[in-house]
């Protein structure tokens, strides 16, 4: 009678296993969505094709990204922009609007427009190089969920095996169980 006991532990090990392996599957999706995500995002921006080619699963966070990297590149190239340009104005008043002279001005030609510096080309430089901070701090983020995500299946493929072992061990044990209480015609 005791292989009743182990064809209802086989049952519980089997829906058991099941759990695990559609947990271990879910993990795996969103794992590979994950590095999709990191690789759409590596330059701090997606595009139309990153964001339309994407997993669906991604696209809430997608859209999330998009919205917060543009609105912290924006703020804080207003704020270093303001601040540079504070910064050269008030150097060119102290040097009697001699420093504008002492400039190199093959390292300010990205800055200049006929002759005179434009606000709009520094926001522009500083607003990239904010989009790639943002993003490089992002894919950081991404990093460690992935860190997280590969030590849950690393545990759930462990755990898989030792269910599948013992699986093994109930099922040998309930066939020699059966067996030994068949009733032997002699």
């Amino acid at each position: 009678m005791s292989w009743v006991f182990l064809s209802l532990r086989k049952m519980q090990l089997k829906q058991r296993l099941s759990v695990y392996q559609n947990r271990l599957t879910q993990i795996s999706q969103k794992l590979m969505d994950m590095q999709e995500l990191a690789a759409s995002v590596a330059d701090g921006k997606i595009t139309y094709q990153e964001a339309t080619s994407g997993a669906s699963s991604m696209f809430g966070t997608q859209l999330n990204f998009l919205g917060q990297s543009s609105n912290i590149a924006y703020q804080s190239a207003q704020i270093k922009t303001n601040a540079y340009l504070q910064q050269m104005q008030a150097i060119n008043q102290n040097t009697g609007g001699q420093y504008q002279y002492a400039l190199d001005p093959t390292s300010m030609t990205s800055y200049m427009q006929n002759g005179q510096i434009q606000p709009y080309l520094i926001f522009n430089e500083i607003y990239q190089e904010e989009l790639k901070a943002y993003a490089d701090q992002y894919a950081q983020t991404l990093n460690r969920e992935e860190q997280d995500l590969e030590q849950e299946k690393l545990t759930l493929e462990t755990q898989i095996k030792a269910i599948q072992a013992e699986y093994e061990t109930v099922e040998e044990q309930e066939g020699q169980n059966i067996q030994n209480d068949a009733i032997k015609l002699s």
